[in-house]
């Protein structure tokens, strides 16, 4: 029932894009300080006067009216982060400053959550497996192929029109309805995608733009994205090795060989003799093991417990399962409907699959893999979902206002040389680095917060390869600064 529901909702009675009627507020269900509403735009914008979706919209008025300086339309990433609730819980993510002079605006994208989500069966596996024949490649590929289709007739058709260039649209559209001349954003991981497009299509509606952690829409061959990513997350596993290893890390193994230990476990990992502490059902394999390194590793607030699981993985008896627990039919699974409508990786057969994989072997030998890379590049593979916003150069007017990019320097989500291809194409653009380990800056680094806040505010940008020292990485004690920048 609700799915038909849905449906209904999202072939309503269609609106032209050229309306854009003010949003209807009323308080938010969770919290009565913030507004919700919706915006109606085209579901596909190719055929303005097609059929609707509404796109679910929430806004924290800013708390200083008298010294307002605008809208601050923000988004997360994921793909597939809401934007309603992270407006309710905004005090997690911004400055009070920015709180006091904007008012905040978070969306759930089309696909997510109150923007009619894309629904797919629950019980079925949606990431990539690492097939070893092809044979099983094959039966991969036609595994996600007919899940694709379930998901689409869970959905309907929100699924086929998920990608960032239709999302781009309807953030002008919700401009429009907000009665603004231009907006200010912060965009976030895969929301670098949305901002750059944003940018690229409605440049004279940009105030001011952060993009902080940049994924490159450029990158058209897959063996450079994977590696790139691998590199990083081996990168970012050694100096977790060598803070956890020291004397003085308050790590659980302090004074211990931390990179030999990680070599045992993966040993095991091979022969089927573990299981994830956190998910006891599960044999753990070697891509798993390695990428719950890459995830532990690449955020230096979870290094202490990262030491943490690493022991109970070496102290571990053989594992029993623990059964299985039940689930709905059905579950919100955005990803695969965006980042496959967003990014097409050409791989003709096993064999190329096979040299791929070899190369991520050499670009990160330790830990063999990148879960981030493998799921966004091959889980690709074989889906019934069109490419509808293929990789390609953006190209920026020379008019475009200033922006500001933001990139931690050992990133293995958002490599830094990521950032650096995308800032050289964005005229006057400034690329401000951490000089540390993350993906997400502003809510780890004073420096890196101070120079975005000054941005948003003022519209004074850094200095050119300007940098911010890493934050000191602390567990029960104190681990000292890992690496160090020039303030901007």
């Amino acid at each position: 029932m609700s799915v038909l529901l849905l449906l209904g909702g999202l072939l309503a009675v269609p609106v032209p894009a050229s309306a854009a009627p003010p949003i209807t507020w009323r308080p938010c269900e969770q919290d009565a300080t913030v507004e919700c509403g919706s915006v109606t735009v085209p579901l596909d914008w190719a055929r303005p006067d097609g059929a609707t979706v509404a796109i679910a919209v929430a806004r924290r008025k800013a708390a200083d009216p008298a010294r307002r300086l605008g809208t601050l339309v923000f988004n997360l990433g994921g793909p597939g982060g809401e934007g309603v609730s992270a407006t309710i819980d905004a005090a997690e993510y911004f400055s009070p400053e920015l709180l006091e002079r904007f008012d905040l605006v978070g969306f759930d994208p089309r696909g997510v959550a109150g923007s009619h989500p894309v629904l797919c069966p629950a019980g079925v596996p949606n990431v990539p497996d690492n097939p070893a024949t092809a044979e099983e490649y094959r039966q991969m590929l036609a595994r996600v192929n007919a899940y694709d289709k379930a998901c689409r007739q869970l959905s309907g058709p929100v699924f086929d029109h998920a990608d960032t260039m239709s999302v781009a649209r309807d953030v002008e559209a919700i401009r429009a309805a907000l009665g603004e001349r231009t907006i200010s954003l912060y965009m976030l991981s895969y929301g670098t995608l949305l901002g750059q497009q944003y940018a690229e299509l409605f440049p004279h509606r940009v105030r001011a733009l952060v993009l902080e952690g940049n994924l490159d829409h450029s990158m058209r061959q897959p063996q450079g994205f994977l590696t790139a990513r691998a590199r990083t997350a081996e990168q970012v596993f050694a100096l977790f090795a060598d803070w956890c290893g020291g004397p003085s890390s308050g790590c659980a193994l302090s004074g211990q060989d931390v990179a030999g230990l990680f070599d045992e476990l993966m040993v095991r990992a091979e022969r089927g003799e573990l299981r994830d502490p956190d998910f006891p059902d599960w044999v753990m394999t070697p891509e798993w093991l390695a990428g719950r390194a890459e995830f532990y590793a690449g955020i230096p607030s979870l290094w202490s417990a990262f030491g943490d699981y690493l022991t109970a993985l070496r102290n571990q008896a053989t594992p029993r399962a623990t059964g299985s627990m039940q689930s709905p039919e059905a579950l919100p699974d955005p990803y695969g409907a965006i980042f496959c409508a967003d990014f097409r990786w050409p791989i003709r057969d096993f064999r190329e699959l096979v040299r791929l994989r070899d190369a991520i072997r050499r670009a990160a030998p330790r830990l063999r893999w990148t879960f981030t890379g493998w799921r966004d590049v091959v889980g690709c593979q074989g889906r019934d979902i069109s490419t509808r916003n293929p990789q390609r150069p953006y190209r920026f007017r020379h008019d475009t206002p200033p922006i500001l990019l933001v990139n931690s320097r050992h990133d293995a989500a958002t490599p830094h040389e990521f950032a650096v291809a995308v800032s050289r194409r964005i005229p006057r653009s400034v690329l401000l680095t951490y000089e540390g380990i993350g993906h997400w800056t502003y809510g780890v680094s004073p420096c890196t917060r101070a120079a975005i806040d000054r941005y948003l505010l003022t519209l004074a940008l850094p200095g050119p390869k300007a940098s911010c020292p890493a934050v000191p990485v602390t567990g029960p004690g104190t681990a000292g600064g890992l690496l160090r920048g020039r303030v901007p």
